[in-house]
């Protein structure tokens, strides 16, 4: 009987703090705004509004560039849902001229897109949707800056966080830079 009683009340705590947890998680997803006012439910509903009106087609770029001058730019291709090219540069930044050199390069198509280990995850824009609510905002706020912004129609552009403490080429998370609609 003792032991029921203790199982009960471990389970009692439990759900407890997984209520919470989810609350808290909740909550960032409806009051955590950019610049641009919108939240991440927000920026979801006008990216549904948005997919539906102008087709599942599209292309996204999304690039990264260290303090040091080396990055990468990515440009991804989904056609009806589906990721249908990726296209892959590396680049560093000549010093004496502010130039990016172009150091690495490839495109993957249908049949082989993933199968480089470069680049940026062959994601849709939904993909990278669910990935911001389940893994970006739910880091401990406690330790991390958490951002997100999206353009003016909606589209969500930058989803992450930033370790506190942290110096150099802290983010983690997704960014959008560029984004076109395709027939």
């Amino acid at each position: 009987m003792k032991t029921n009683r203790i199982l009960l009340l471990v389970f009692a705590v439990i759900m407890i703090s997984c209520k919470k947890s989810n609350d808290e998680e909740l909550s960032v997803l409806t009051t955590l705004k950019g610049e641009s006012g919108l939240s991440y439910n927000e920026s979801l509903e006008q990216w549904t509004e948005l997919k539906d009106k102008n087709g599942n087609s599209y292309i996204y770029q999304t690039t990264f560039v260290s303090w040091t001058g080396f990055g990468s730019t990515t440009e991804l291709k989904i056609e009806e849902g589906v990721v249908t090219s990726r296209i892959y540069q590396e680049f560093k930044t000549n010093e004496t001229d502010g130039q990016r050199e172009i150091i690495d390069t490839y495109t993957e198509t249908k049949t082989n897109v993933g199968s480089h280990e470069k680049g940026a995850n062959p994601l849709t824009i939904d993909d990278l949707y669910h990935s911001c609510a389940s893994e970006y905002l739910t880091v401990d706020k406690e330790n991390n800056t958490l951002h997100f912004e999206t353009e003016l129609d909606g589209l969500m552009t930058l989803c992450g966080f930033v370790p506190d403490g942290c110096l150099d080429d802290c983010f983690r998370g997704i960014t959008i830079n560029s984004f076109q609609w395709i027939d």
